[in-house]
């Protein structure tokens, strides 16, 4: 996705992996092929901590990196977008019914190109391994409901679906 960001091509790792690999670098696995990363996973025991971390520490390295798009949002381009997320972040809020038995979670991503041939399952596997040898009790993650091809990959192993609560998490 760096050609999407030319002004700041590390704008959407800094989004999206940067806090993991500063916060909890033990728990990533990365996956490359001939063509180059092909697919990551991310895990972190105290989902919670992790967050604490993320804005009291993380997102404040980012709003200085990052200046603050201006107030109309129609002169916006995608750097903008992304930026102004680390300037007026969402609040996450994980629920009892995650923090308490799931703790833990992890973040996943596999290009198409390595998809269908036991790569994804073998990170995961690496990654709840190493998150059970660092005394998680248990482990979530998030996937949108309606994706049923990655609720029956995840369901294939062991996860369980959870009802969440109606309201939205991030607020």
């Amino acid at each position: 996705g760096t050609h999407l960001f030319p002004d700041h091509p590390d704008i959407i790792g800094d989004r999206g992996v940067g806090p993991y690999l500063e916060f909890s670098s033990e728990l990533a696995y990365v996956l490359t092929d001939d063509a180059g990363v092909c697919g990551y996973v991310l895990g972190v025991v105290d989902t919670q901590s992790f967050y604490e971390a993320v804005y009291s520490e993380w997102l404040p390295k980012m709003c200085e990196k990052y200046a603050a798009p201006g107030p109309d949002k129609s002169t916006w381009n995608s750097t903008d977008e992304v930026a102004n997320g680390f300037h007026n972040p969402p609040k996450v809020i994980i629920p009892e019914c995650l923090s308490g038995p799931y703790p833990s979670h992890i973040k996943f991503n596999l290009l198409s190109r390595a998809q269908g041939k036991g790569m994804g399952e073998s990170l995961i596997t690496c990654v709840l391994e190493s998150l059970k040898q660092s005394g998680s009790r248990g482990v979530h993650l998030d996937i949108s409901p309606d994706d049923i091809r990655y609720l029956n990959f995840y369901t294939s192993l062991g996860f369980k679906e959870i009802n969440m609560p109606t309201q939205p998490l991030n607020q």
